[in-house]
């Protein structure tokens, strides 16, 4: 995995005004599912997959399920001339979250943060996941009010 530029990403967090809670999760590059498990006690599921294959490449949206809450909403580009077969194959499966596909096979690789955002209702992150024959561009959308229902985050003021 590649050195993050943590003192530019933390000054960036902190002018942005992120809570420590979005910071954790979005500084975060392990599976995102497994993090999202361990934040709120309970499997998250990748759930509501839905594809659609072009001739360049894979366009794959799901949602993270823990408990009763969705919890994180995915958006995925996957360009079919920079991925190999097999990583193609277990896309196109859907059976598994991109992050958990990268890590079963073993591919080494590098993870850029693209862009982060906040707002009173969620907070969100682009990232690419780069190795050898592998790229992917993933959004992860996380709405707020889970995260503020388990005390993960503090209510934005004004969100009422």
């Amino acid at each position: 995995m590649e050195e993050l530029d943590f003192r530019g990403l933390l000054d960036h967090f902190a002018a942005g005004g992120f809570q420590k809670g979005e910071q954790v999760i979005l500084g975060h590059f392990g599976t995102v599912q497994t993090l999202l498990s361990l934040i709120f006690e309970t499997p998250a599921n990748v759930m509501n997959i839905q594809m659609t294959v072009y001739s360049l490449s894979i366009h794959r949206s799901v949602d993270l399920v823990a408990g009763e809450w969705t919890v994180c909403h995915a958006t995925s580009k996957i360009p079919r001339d920079l991925n190999s077969k097999t990583v193609l194959h277990h896309v196109s499966e859907g059976k598994l979250g991109l992050g958990q596909i990268v890590v079963t096979l073993g591919i080494p690789n590098t993870r850029r943060l693209i862009e982060v955002g906040r707002d009173k209702h969620a907070f969100w992150r682009t990232y690419a996941i780069e190795g050898h024959s592998l790229y992917i561009e993933i959004t992860e959308n996380f709405p707020r009010p889970p995260f503020e229902a388990i005390g993960w985050l503090q209510p934005e003021v004004g969100s009422g």
